[in-house]
């Protein structure tokens, strides 16, 4: 198996998953990295063979990851949160749970001057402090920044230790969906722009990787374990996963397999709540 915590403890948290789902699940190994045991040549680049209910086949993991953006947004996101943070700590201590939340656009900040971006700053402080003197979530709708920005909103929160008790949200990422109940009370999804950035990794795993081990393999379950759990990654910092609703994975799963037939047998998604389907027949968790 992999030496990378991250795609070990995914593995496990699915044969464990599956049990806990009344199924019996092994793992019996890894063609990528245990090449003696695998009669492949060249090595098929599939992660790991695990058996469910007695039917062997190969899973490949991979983190969904966050939408392609703009570099100098994301380090505006990076800025604008540290500075945030630091400004707000010692009164989130005195808000209803001992924690706040913000859910704030970071578009105001890109290509601002030092005296704007201080201005922004003090605003932004002074609406929590109203939110924390009031008892109560918060918006200014008279004091916001000029542009086409989403509101800024201010919660409160119990916080997971003394440590960290202001979470920031931006809520200007360019990636979203759309649903509707059908007129047979189906949900369906519509998922255009993920498809164009979380969808686009997510299909290359199936059109490259995928389509080989299904080329050398055509009779035998293939399956694909997405991870959305945040977890460490180099130098300490959180690597950049997205959590997405499983009934829009699942959707955005089902459209992109249906440009690549026959490559992919069954999906789960591994996430902060748990192992759940989202390809596959039904919504059983086996092959």
């Amino acid at each position: 198996m992999s030496d990378k915590p991250r795609e070990q403890t995914a593995f496990m948290s699915l044969v464990a998953g599956l049990r806990t789902q009344g199924l019996q699940a092994e793992l019996r190994g890894s063609p990528e990295r245990q090449e003696r045991l695998y009669p492949y040549t060249p090595t098929i680049p599939v992660d790991a063979e695990i058996e469910i209910n007695g039917v062997p086949g190969f899973v490949d993991h991979t983190v969904v990851p966050s939408p392609q953006e703009d570099p100098r947004r994301v380090a505006t996101h990076d800025t604008v949160a540290h500075e945030l943070i630091c400004r707000l700590e010692g009164l989130a201590a005195q808000a209803p749970g001992g924690g706040l939340w913000l859910s704030i656009s970071a578009g105001p900040w890109l290509g601002a001057r030092k005296r704007e971006r201080e201005g922004l700053y003090d605003r932004v402080v002074a609406m929590a402090s109203k939110a924390v003197a009031r008892g109560k979530p918060f918006v200014d709708l008279r004091d916001l920044p000029h542009g086409p920005f989403p509101l800024p909103t201010i919660g409160f929160c119990e916080p997971p230790d003394a440590d960290h008790r202001v979470t920031i949200g931006f809520n200007d990422q360019v990636v979203g969906w759309s649903g509707r109940i059908s007129a047979e009370g189906r949900w369906t999804c519509t998922v255009s722009q993920l498809r164009l950035s979380i969808g686009r990794a997510i299909e290359g795993k199936l059109k490259k990787q995928l389509a080989r081990v299904r080329a050398v393999e055509p009779d035998k379950p293939i399956g694909l374990l997405l991870d959305s759990r945040p977890m460490p990654g180099g130098k300490g910092k959180p690597e950049p996963v997205f959590d997405l609703p499983v009934i829009v994975l699942r959707a955005l799963l089902t459209e992109i397999a249906r440009d690549w037939p026959g490559v992919l047998t069954k999906a789960w998604l591994l996430s902060p709540q748990g192992l759940a389907s989202v390809y596959g027949e039904g919504d059983g968790f086996t092959w």
